[in-house]
């Protein structure tokens, strides 16, 4: 799940699989950066800061009106294709899927943008400031204007330092020159609260439990959490899943329909078009969208189904567990 919707601002974090270099050469750099050239004012998204390192990259980003993962989903699929046929290579990329925090513009836009520019500083990619204006893989040389990025919203992020471009670049530099405190980059690499199913957990408390884990996160005080929690439940979304719980949950759910049913998994996922194995694939749908709280598109992808053949598998689902013994009998649900 992601915290998302128009106007959201992310900082969004993207890896090479394993922690491998995946922008190792200029020709990586520029297409990735050509990419920005193209999507951004095309999918209405403004980024104010930005890194390419040799194995990841950072933005900080405001969804436009589209999601945010339609922009990385065509940032990073265009991207991958192009590495893999450079390199003749096949295989994933990026190391899952990118890591994004919804973060509270008031309190972290400076900070983020300071960390995400100076991250070739920090990594001895450049040796010192003089030499950070000049990289033209970071945001800090196009914020300057030595290096111009039709793509980049610097004009934006220098007006949080003033009216006047002059002032407002003399501003910034003296700014990213302070020093930032270890946790304060923590919080900015992490966030200072996930949203799980135990409510709103603490980062930023020494004490936080390891139990307290949450797919979503946010980079904000208690009252950005709660409102973004608040909002998560207007908007209809009745519960913040663990994805390690969810995974768990899912395959506990074939495991009991193949000791209770007598189906396999693998024969759940084929296309055996038995009466009883259409009705457990239907029972499985309705329980992954109703119980475990996920998409069609989720149950589309988990069962191989088309997205109208899960429409209809759920509400199968639905009238087979009142129907049944399924709705009296022991079962996980």
């Amino acid at each position: 799940m992601r915290l998302d919707w128009e106007d959201a601002l992310h900082h969004i974090m993207v890896r090479g699989i394993d922690g491998k270099g995946i922008f190792l050469e200029e020709s990586d750099k520029s297409d990735l950066i050509a990419r920005f050239d193209e999507l951004v004012l095309e999918m209405d998204v403004n980024i104010y800061a930005w890194v390419i390192m040799p194995n990841h990259f950072h933005l900080l980003v405001r969804t436009g009106n589209e999601p945010i993962y339609r922009f990385m989903h065509r940032l990073l699929t265009g991207y991958a294709v192009s590495y893999n046929l450079r390199n003749d290579r096949k295989g994933y990329v990026f190391q899952g899927r990118f890591k994004s925090i919804l973060v509270q513009e008031e309190m972290y836009f400076l900070n983020l943008m300071k960390y995400i520019h100076l991250n070739p500083l920090k990594a001895g990619l450049v040796t010192d400031f003089q030499e950070l204006q000049e990289y033209r893989w970071c945001g800090h040389a196009s914020i300057l204007g030595v290096h111009k990025y039709l793509w980049h919203n610097r004009l934006y992020a220098l007006s949080k330092f003033g009216r006047s471009t002059c002032d407002s670049i003399s501003r910034y530099m003296k700014y990213v020159s302070e020093e930032i405190s270890n946790k304060t980059m923590d919080e900015l690499h992490s966030g200072t609260y996930i949203l799980g199913k135990q409510g709103i957990c603490d980062l930023t408390q020494e004490s936080y439990s390891d139990n307290c884990r949450g797919c979503v996160r946010v980079l904000g005080d208690k009252e950005f959490a709660a409102s973004t929690m608040n909002k998560l439940k207007q908007m209809g979304n009745r519960i913040v899943r663990d994805r390690e719980e969810t995974h768990k949950e899912i395959a506990e759910l074939f495991t009991w329909v193949t000791e209770n049913m007598g189906f396999s998994t693998q024969m759940i996922l084929g296309s055996t078009r038995n009466p009883e194995l259409s009705n457990s694939r239907a029972l499985i749908a309705w329980v992954l969208s109703d119980h475990l709280g996920l998409s069609q598109s989720d149950c589309s992808g988990i069962l191989k189904m088309s997205r109208s053949g899960i429409r209809k598998a759920i509400s199968k689902g639905k009238r087979i567990f009142a129907d049944s013994q399924f709705a009296k009998g022991n079962n996980p649900w």
